[in-house]
This record gives structure tokens, sequence and C-alpha cells, in this order.
């Protein structure tokens, strides 16, 4: 979708602070953070996400020159398989028809199994893991921030399924701060995400968006656990 975005005329900058923002504020990841944290820390994470998201597009916009990178004005639909805008062929009906199935089948065959495994994570965590260790090694200072970058961003973490298991950490002595980075850096920063931007938006904008994302997460979760 970012891609698509891009291609349609949408500047470099906009393009990385929709892949930023767009993890946070999805509809199942604001209800589960609901559920889980409660109210104030949905705020939080909505808050740290478009901050984040923001200050790296501007920092994309200022520091790589986009003018090399193509851009297609019109793109093939993926149903009909013609170059066109999408809505001259689909009508009111078939629309409404879309976003049922999205809504209903898609996005439950995306989330539920990563929701199923984070559930199952955060039970393992809740009955095995010493809340002493935890709370002794994750409880305070600046080392747990970094150890949730090393854990949370090589690999990739679905925004969702990673709610239940950094729930069972933090009700184990996880700072909320350190939480915080967990939940931005785990959906954002990934390997793969790494390397489709640097084939399709250039190597500069992805090692800016990486650095961008790991620096102001780690400045925001330690502010937040010397306030919270």
């Amino acid at each position: 979708m970012a891609m698509t975005l891009r291609r349609r005329g949408a500047s470099l900058g906009a393009t990385i602070s929709f892949l930023i923002a767009t993890p946070v504020t999805t509809v199942t990841t604001l209800f589960l953070l609901y559920a889980f944290f409660g109210c104030k820390f949905v705020i939080l994470m909505v808050f740290t996400g478009f901050f984040i998201a923001i200050l790296t597009g501007l920092f994309v916009d200022i520091f790589v020159d986009s003018s090399n990178v193509e851009v297609k004005k019109r793109i093939k639909c993926s149903h009909c398989d013609v170059v066109c805008e999408h809505k001259r062929y689909f009508g009111f009906t078939e629309k409404l028809k879309e976003v049922f199935r999205y809504g209903f089948l898609e996005i439950g065959r995306d989330t539920l199994g990563w929701i199923f495994l984070g559930l199952l994570g955060a039970g393992i965590i809740a009955t095995l893991a010493p809340k002493e260790i935890i709370g002794h090694y994750l409880g305070t200072g600046f080392l747990p921030l970094i150890l949730m970058v090393i854990i949370g961003g090589p690999m990739y973490i679905c925004s969702t399924g990673s709610i239940p298991f950094v729930a069972a950490l933090v009700s184990k002595g996880l700072t909320v701060g350190s939480a915080v980075v967990f939940l931005i850096v785990g959906p954002a920063t990934n390997l793969s995400t790494f390397f489709v931007l640097a084939r399709k938006l250039g190597r500069k904008t992805a090692v800016i968006y990486i650095v961008s994302i790991i620096m102001f997460s780690l400045i925001l979760g330690y502010l937040i656990q010397l306030i919270v």
C-alpha cells in the first residue's frame, strides 16, 4: 500500500510516515492495547507513533533526493487487471462487499494467528518466567530499552500479536518505556522491510528509516520511563 501511495505521487517522507504510523494506529492494535494496558497507554502509543512517523518522514525529505525515484501516476488494478482508476469499474455495491470481505475475512486471516501466538507466548511468560529476574534486568535504566531494540529490530513482529507478549513482560516487571520501544520498533523495523525499502526507495532512505525509528524510540522510551 505504501508503494502504491508512492507511485501515485506521495513524497518519500509521506510514504515513510505512513509505514511507521500504520502498525500503531490500526483498529485491531488500538483495541488490543486498550484491553491489555488501558486508555492512557493507547494515547501514549499513538502520540509516540505519530511523533516518530512525522520526524522520520521529515528527515527523509530533507536528506534524500527523491528526483531519481520513479513515480508512476497510473497503476494496474489488482482486481480487474486494467490500467485505470479503480472507481470507474467498481460501483457502490462492489465496494461495500469489498469492505466487509476485507474487514471480516482478510484482517482475521492476517491477524488471528499472530494474536494466538502472542497469547501463547504471554501465557508461557506469565507462568514460567521468574518475576524477580525480569524486574532486575528489565525493570530500570537504559539497558531494557536497548534489549527491546535488539530483540524486536531484526525479526518480523506482528503489531497485534506482540501486544499480549509485551503485556506479560510488563506484568513481570518490564518498564512501560521499554514496552513502547518494543511495540514501535518490532513491527516497523525488520530485515525484510529494510531490503524492500532499499530496493524500492533507495538504500539511503532505508538506512534513515531504520536509524531514525531506533533513535527516536530510545529517546522517547527513556523519557517515558522517567515520567511514568
